[in-house]
């Protein structure tokens, strides 16, 4: 009577392929569980509009004062001195970005910039001067242009 071997290389295959697909299948299983049964995510917190109309609110401030929108703090964040009518402050309004202005230029509505010197300037709110002064060492001076 002849006896069947088998070869051992034959019996490994089927058992590697079977171990495989069991630990994908588990590791799919996990995956899903993990996403079907996890908490929801909270919404992220809204932050308060700029523009709010509740009452006590800064958009009301100028509703019986005569006070303009742009009537908030302005901070001096540099000045180029040249001649008189060329010489800029660049001024922050209400926290903003940082812009330049010539003299006599409305920076915002009811301020204007009337004077720009090398460590201050002076605004013009609503007829009432006010002066800005600068933080040591941050102004620049431009030389006039030669005379021909």
């Amino acid at each position: 009577m002849a006896t069947l071997r088998f070869h051992s290389s034959t019996l490994l295959l089927p058992q590697v392929v079977r171990w495989g697909a069991l630990l994908l299948l588990a590791s799919l299983a996990g995956l899903w569980s993990m996403r079907l049964l996890a908490p929801t995510p909270l919404p992220a917190p809204v932050a308060p509009l700029a523009n709010s109309t509740e009452p006590g609110s800064a958009t009301w401030r100028g509703l019986f004062t005569g006070a303009g929108a742009g009537s908030g703090p302005v901070l001096l964040r540099g000045v180029i001195v040249a001649p008189p009518e060329d010489s800029v402050a660049v001024l922050s309004i209400n926290g903003g970005p940082a812009r330049a202005h010539k003299i006599g230029s409305e920076i915002a509505p009811g301020i204007r910039l009337t004077e720009v010197t090398a460590q201050s300037v002076t605004l013009e709110r609503n007829g009432v001067r006010e002066t800005l002064t600068l933080a040591a060492r941050s102004a620049a001076k431009i030389a006039p242009p030669p005379a021909h």
